[in-house]
């Protein structure tokens, strides 16, 4: 076993097929074929199937995969770690976040970064919520910026703040100069909210359970960027982050309304592989994060 059989077999797997992985890596379906092939003579398993016209990870073939992402992930380190004894480190530390907190929180804290370690690259990605996790225990994110909970075995979970969670709406909508409303008067409204599969969203559908409360639910996207326009135009109203309407709030094109049963907040936290070991790129990210905050918190 190599680590270029690795690399093939991985490519096959995340591209769903030999062509579009050969396609990738520059080389010939038969080339990545052949050492598929040793690799599941050596092994004496099959990796991958044929279903049809698809591709299919077999049940050893998914074991396989995970470790060979940890593999690529030491390397990953190695190398950072080496480079980082000449004074200049290199490599890339990848982030996996929501669409929703990156917009306002990433960016100061990309330039803070960009500064520290110029030869460093920073690359964001932005996963489901329920695909972080398996994503850094895979080795191919370093850090997970998520909602709160996100409790799992062999992670490091630290709360970076809470953000007050406000119903938005817009500057023309009947409760423009309310400062609070009863939750009983959400119901005829028509919400606009975030997908079912954020961590956000099943946290206000656990509010509204209690509350015994059935949205009216006008539409639903992925994030609060997709949602403020809409809002905007009257559309429906929706629960949102303060900070994330931040200049909305300044220049009067939403208006925020409380509840008055109860304060809404979720969360924020930084995820990653509980380890005795992080690289120092990693850890001076996570620093960054806790200090930018503290700088917000202060101004």
């Amino acid at each position: 076993m190599d680590l270029r059989q690795l690399e093939m077999f991985l490519a096959v797997v995340e591209q769903k097929g030999f062509n579009k992985a050969a396609a990738k890596l520059y080389v010939s379906q038969s080339a990545i074929s052949r050492k598929v092939g040793l690799l599941e003579a050596e092994l004496g398993q099959k990796l991958l199937t044929r279903v049809g016209n698809r591709t299919v990870v077999t049940p050893a073939g998914r074991a396989l995969e995970h470790q060979a992402h940890l593999i690529f992930r030491q390397i990953h380190i190695a190398r950072m770690e080496v480079s980082a004894k000449s004074g200049e480190q290199r490599g890339e530390v990848v982030i996996g976040a929501g669409m929703s907190e990156s917009v306002y929180l990433l960016p100061p804290i990309v330039k803070r970064f960009h500064r520290a370690f110029p030869k460093v690259e920073l690359k964001v990605l932005f996963p489901r919520f329920d695909d972080v996790i398996p994503l850094l225990r895979d080795g191919r994110l370093d850090l997970g910026i998520m909602t709160l909970p996100a409790g799992a075995e062999n992670l490091e979970v630290t709360k970076l703040c809470a953000e007050e969670l406000v119903i938005v709406v817009s500057p023309t909508h009947p409760w423009r100069k309310l400062k609070e409303i009863r939750a009983d008067q959400l119901r005829d409204q028509p919400m606009i909210l975030l997908t079912t599969d954020t961590n956000t969203r099943r946290q206000l559908d656990a509010v509204f359970r209690q509350l015994g409360l059935i949205p009216n639910i006008a539409a639903e996207l992925p994030n609060f960027a997709a949602i403020k326009p809409l809002v905007e135009m009257n559309l429906g109203i929706s629960i949102l982050s303060r900070p994330s309407i931040i200049s909305e709030l300044r220049e009067r094109r939403l208006h925020p309304v409380r509840l008055k049963e109860m304060r809404l907040q979720r969360d924020i936290g930084l995820v990653h592989l509980a380890s005795r070991h992080l690289p120092h790129a990693v850890t001076r990210l996570i620093q960054i994060f806790h200090e930018q905050h503290r700088r917000q918190e202060n101004a």
